[in-house]
């Protein structure tokens, strides 16, 4: 965080902040639609460099009525007194698809998980489920999907031109240097733009179609942002205060160790009938319920409980292995401890008349649990710091070896102890990280980290030097991550900036966003959307028998 200027009122500062953070929670609110709108940008780009591929290959789409005569000229849906050609519906199909097909494969080869698409088949060749749990195709999930994509965007756009939203001069820029993207590609591969754009999104589908969804989709992103953060900037303290103070535990934390102890699963033995399996595990589940009820009543504090856990689960055991018979769990939230130690374990840790070192046992179907408090329920504020990584540099970044790290670590404390020679400033500190950092994040702002809280996603040894309660502004340090050691200056603790303030205040721009949204899309709102059933599953279809074709082409059959 920049130093404050000290000419400024208390006050304009306040004011200057709480627009920041209301500005930083109005981006973190939209993530989803920037997230939307960056995959249709990457899938654009993918899909230009996609149908090339196809082409050059032999493998493009066999078209059918070539030029679009009849996508341009049939309605494949009405949004409020707004008619969609079935020319423009297969784009939104299309960008479906290709948004699907490229994440499925960016994840795949990323993450190692699938998203359930099997990009090497056909959509109506697999099934998924929908909103409710049924089985659809994915053809139907794509068709449904892009209905919904169409309503909301004509909806937005709509309301976006009826309160004078005009491109900028940046976002026209942006929009020419795509389509000019396309017509390179294009004629690289000796087509022109208007050719390529049908092979990509379908028949009637020509550059001026392109660059109206452009400006469409441009417009709308803009004017979403603007509606989200004017209606959370509507959300006054007084709201947000009232929330807090019915939920508390929705929004605070504790911190807790506990013993876990699952019940053993019995199988039945032979010729046992389910009853009497029922009775035998009854038996064991109580008999173990005993012996922990036991252990309770004779602790006296954490030691004894880590003690007594780790004496229960040595039982017997000749060559205990090193590991932890306690879980610590610090900065828990209720929905997490709901989950690990039962709700009424989460609803007893969560109650403010607990206090550091009381105690309790929980019993569900699972097991039984003895729960000691740490730290009792507590607000969290935001903090801001900057950093310097030193990265290990390891030829295998998952087996890095000592002498790695003795090379990063001494290069770090070399950099540190220079910076301690100087002025120990937070603006030297900022030069250093810029000259030295090699995390690409947040190098060009000197290693600044604005606003971080305790549930953002650091590693947790950020976290922990970060958020410990005795830091104060100045403190510096050097903490080891999975990426290498990070030079640390702890810039300022933000104590107005309490998480449950930013949490509820966005919670509940969300949600008159999200009434202000399903008021425009009501069916008795100004802009219902009536689909040809007729059109669009014809462009699904088409899309679908397209795509068959292409793959029994390429593999010859």
């Amino acid at each position: 965080m920049a130093k404050n200027d000290s000419s400024k009122s208390k006050a304009e500062l306040y004011r200057e902040e709480r627009k920041a953070r209301i500005a930083k929670a109005a981006k973190r609110n939209s993530k989803g639609g920037e997230m939307r709108n960056k995959a249709s940008k990457i899938a654009k780009r993918v899909v230009a460099i996609v149908v090339v591929a196809a082409i050059v290959c032999g493998i493009g789409w066999v078209l059918i009525d070539n030029f679009g005569v009849i996508d341009k000229c049939t309605t494949a849906v009405t949004v409020g007194k707004e008619k969609v050609s079935t020319s423009d519906f297969n784009y939104y199909y299309t960008m479906q698809y290709q948004q699907t097909n490229y994440m499925s494969q960016y994840y795949s080869e990323n993450y190692g998980f699938s998203m359930g698409y099997d990009t090497s088949k056909a959509p109506d060749d697999q099934k998924t489920t929908d909103a409710d749990g049924n089985e659809i195709t994915w053809s139907e999930k794509f068709r449904t999907s892009a209905i919904e994509q169409t309503q909301y965007l004509l909806a937005n756009y709509n309301e976006a031109i009826k309160a004078g939203y005009e491109l900028t001069e940046d976002e026209k820029a942006e929009i020419n240097e795509t389509i000019e993207n396309y017509r390179s590609n294009a004629e690289t591969n000796h087509y022109s733009l208007s050719a390529y754009l049908r092979a990509t999104f379908g028949g009637g589908f020509n550059e001026k179609s392109f660059r109206k969804q452009l400006e469409m989709e441009t417009i709308t992103q803009r004017f979403v942002e603007a509606k989200k953060a004017e209606l959370l900037e509507g959300v006054t303290d007084e709201e947000i205060k009232a929330e807090y103070d019915a939920n508390r535990k929705n929004y605070d934390y504790v911190d807790v160790t506990y013993f876990a102890v699952p019940y053993t699963t019995l199988n039945a033995k032979d010729g046992e009938s389910e009853e009497d399996l029922a009775n035998r595990q009854k038996a064991t589940n109580e008999t173990t319920k005993k012996k922990i009820q036991e252990i309770y009543d004779g602790l006296t504090d954490l030691a004894s409980l880590k003690a007594a856990a780790k004496a229960y689960k040595e039982e017997g055991v000749d060559n205990p292995t090193e590991a932890e018979y306690t879980t610590e769990s610090k900065h828990a939230q209720f929905s997490t401890l709901s989950s690990a130690i039962t709700e009424d374990g989460a609803n007893w840790a969560y109650d403010t008349a607990r206090k550091a070192g009381d105690k309790a046992i929980f019993s569900n179907d699972s097991g039984s649990y003895i729960v000691f408090i740490d730290k009792p329920i507590y607000s969290m504020n935001s903090v801001s710091v900057r950093h310097c990584l030193v990265n290990f540099n390891a030829e295998d970044s998952e087996n890095v070896t000592d002498e790695e790290k003795k090379a990063a670590y001494d290069k770090a404390d070399k950099l540190l102890q220079e910076w301690l020679k100087g002025d120990k400033s937070e603006d030297s500190f900022a030069t250093m990280a810029t000259e030295n950092s090699e995390d690409t994040g947040s190098q060009e702002t000197g290693g600044l980290y604005e606003n971080i809280r305790i549930s953002d996603n650091y590693v947790d040894s950020f976290k922990d030097w970060s958020f410990n309660p005795e830091r104060k502004v100045g403190d510096t340090g050097i903490i080891e991550s999975t990426y290498g050691y990070h030079i640390m200056y702890f810039v300022s603790n933000n104590t107005d900036d309490v998480d449950w303030k930013d949490t509820i205040r966005t919670e509940k721009g969300d949600t008159a966003y999200d009434t202000f949204s399903e008021a425009l899309i009501a069916e008795d709102g100004e802009y219902p959307v009536t689909s040809s059933d007729r059109w669009t599953k014809y462009v699904a279809k088409q899309f679908c028998d397209k795509m068959k074709r292409n793959i029994a082409m390429n593999s010859g059959s």
